[in-house]
């Protein structure tokens, strides 16, 4: 189906708590709970899947924007973790990655990489994300060792940045990616949200 060239969005921010506990939200999107803890003692960084969703969308339907970790700025740091980016400046069609390091020396219980968000700044931080699916992300809780982490990479393209996040809900972008200030946040860690921000330039 075609794309509609513009998104509606809408901001909006949440605590989050990662582990294998329960997670707390400022909506009213359910979570579903499920323990699978990381017990492997050695460093390793977790590859995202680049699965991008089997079927393009109908912009024109009733999608709802990720608000996940929207409408505010956070740190690099926390939580013994930090996150960052592989370049300062992306032209549009280059690769992008994004890693999430435990820079503490004990190891870490997190909640999955698939907790992500990518928000650009237009008079407030705006999520680039929609989704059909109404459910909550299924809580993982993963331990994780110093040195090692997580790593998202992405291609600075709107059908790029879309991916099919296994039984969480998928990403999709409904607009063509625009220059300008960008931020990619991670929202597993418990009370925390982690980002980095970057720019995109025309080609």
């Amino acid at each position: 189906m075609r794309r509609r060239q513009a998104l509606t969005l809408v901001t909006g921010s949440l605590s989050l708590v990662a582990g294998c506990s329960s997670e707390s939200t400022t909506d009213s999107t359910p979570t579903t709970s499920k323990t699978d803890t990381e017990t492997t003692p050695e460093s390793k960084i977790r590859e995202l899947p680049t699965t991008t969703p089997p079927d393009p969308i109908d912009c024109d339907d009733d999608l709802r924007p990720v608000s996940r970790a929207a409408g505010d700025s956070y740190p690099e740091r926390a939580n013994g973790f930090e996150l960052t980016a592989s370049k300062d400046v992306v032209t549009i069609g280059e690769r992008i990655i994004f890693t999430l390091t435990n820079v503490g020396d004990n190891p870490r219980g997190i909640g999955q990489k698939y907790k992500y968000n990518i928000l650009r700044q237009h008079d407030g931080w705006e999520p680039v994300y929609v989704t059909e699916s109404q459910a909550g992300w299924t809580e993982l809780g993963i331990r994780v060792y110093p040195g090692g982490g997580f790593r998202w990479t992405f291609t600075a393209t709107s059908d790029g940045l879309e991916r099919r996040n296994g039984h969480n809900p998928s990403y999709y972008v409904c607009s063509a990616l625009e220059p300008g200030e960008y931020q990619f946040a991670f929202f597993g860690l418990g009370g925390s949200t982690i980002s980095t921000t970057f720019i995109v330039e025309d080609a």
